[in-house]
């Protein structure tokens, strides 16, 4: 049962993954743990962007991102990782930080998933941004210009993660050893986000 007392942001189409700009970022930390709690910056001028605004905008979506992440351990797997698991553990982190990515997965893309309903466009999104406004007020002043441009950026985020090709779902093959750290705080659900049946939730 989804909780209806949790707050809704839509703040995530300042970007997709941002998985270039991420990058740039976490290269610049120093120290990870300092970094997670608030006592160290990054200069947003390590954002490859061109334009200062974009610069500051994004450096603000990417560290409440990598603090919702909170995991000193997956952001420095990032660092190793190759695209592929860098995108899922951004991810993960969109889900933690935007309660609404996390709440789609698991109530709409799966549902289609286990009922063999591979399709998945941005109406899917924007249809059940509508629903959660009855219980979501939050929600209510958002207009329908923005709403489509949710769809528009979750789609994209997954279609970067390789979840969605040419408007299919498709199931990606997340290493096991990042869906453990996820177990290890709690996150369970991140399997279910990754479509895992199961059996291969049990074998985890």
């Amino acid at each position: 049962m989804i909780d209806d007392k949790i707050k809704y942001s839509t703040a995530f189409t300042a970007g997709a993954l941002l998985t270039r700009e991420t990058e740039a970022i976490i290269g610049s930390i120093i120290n990870i743990e300092d970094f997670i709690v608030g006592k160290e910056t990054v200069n947003y001028t390590v954002i490859p962007v061109n334009a200062e605004s974009s610069k500051k905008r994004l450096k603000s979506e990417i560290e409440k991102r990598l603090r919702a992440l909170n995991n000193p351990t997956l952001i420095d797997r990032f660092t190793t990782a190759n695209k592929f698991t860098k995108n899922v553990i951004l991810f993960y982190a969109i889900c933690k930080t935007y309660p609404i990515i996390k709440h789609f997965m698991l109530e709409v893309v799966l549902n289609k998933w286990q009922n063999l309903d591979t399709d998945l466009a941005v109406s899917d999104f924007t249809n059940f941004l509508h629903r959660k406004m009855d219980h979501h007020p939050e929600l209510e002043k958002i207009t329908e210009k923005s709403i489509y441009k949710c769809g528009q950026v979750v789609i994209k985020m997954l279609i970067d993660l390789g979840m969605v090709i040419k408007n299919k779902l498709q199931k990606i093959d997340v290493d096991t050893t990042i869906l453990k750290e996820c177990n290890l705080v709690g996150d369970y659900w991140f399997m279910d986000v990754a479509l895992l049946n199961d059996i291969e939730k049990q074998e985890i």
